[in-house]
């Protein structure tokens, strides 16, 4: 007779019993790590917003001119403001004197129209209002470019391409209405009238 073979199963304290493994495909790994993907991607996006502000949500203004630095004398957003091609223009822009002496700035155009400008020590400047630069002529059109040499004693000449635009929006109050004239403006020379001298009748003995 053939013996069975019993074969038993000894549990012995502070074992462990076995444990099957499961290997995840490659397909639901890459199906957990999206959520996790995602949820980082808008934490950090949050975070952007927070330290950098959408632009749209800050006031912004264009600045549709150039800037010319004069040593001392900084100038910024330089344009001229014209209605026609060798008509009369005005500049506009802000000029910063940083230096402790006041400066005296020549504007030439290409048709050799001049203008001059007193900057006052320590000073910014707004070329508007009693700071008004007008030149005579400006060869160009609204929408292109014009040559100006800008000229102080100590920065000596420097050449520029400056921007033509119309007087539309925030030009419309620089727009040029006559050529301007050079020099300052004093008391008039007409003759006033003087009251003639009449006769006076003496009476008749």
């Amino acid at each position: 007779m053939q013996r069975a073979q019993v074969r038993a199963v000894v549990t012995v304290p502070g074992t462990l019993s076995p444990v099957m493994r499961r290997t995840l495909s490659p397909a639901r790994v890459a199906r957990r790590l999206v959520p996790l993907a995602a949820a980082a991607a808008a934490l950090g996006l949050s975070g952007c917003q927070l330290t950098n502000p959408l632009q749209t949500e800050q006031p912004y203004t264009p600045a549709d001119g150039v800037a010319v630095d004069l040593s001392q004398v900084q100038i910024r957003d330089l344009v001229v403001v014209a209605e026609k091609k060798g008509g009369p223009g005005t500049l506009s822009g802000s000029v910063v004197n940083r230096g402790g002496q006041q400066v005296s700035i020549t504007f030439a155009g290409e048709g050799g129209a001049t203008a001059d400008l007193q900057v006052p020590a320590y000073s910014t400047e707004r070329l508007s209002g009693t700071n008004q630069v007008s030149l005579s002529t400006v060869n160009a059109e609204p929408g292109g470019v014009t040559t100006l040499q800008v000229t102080t004693q100590g920065a000596g000449t420097n050449i520029v391409q400056v921007p033509v635009v119309a007087a539309q929006g925030y030009y419309q109050t620089l727009a040029p209405t006559a050529a301007p004239t050079s020099g300052t403006s004093g008391p008039s020379n007409s003759p006033t009238s003087t009251p003639s001298s009449t006769a006076t009748s003496s009476p008749t003995s």
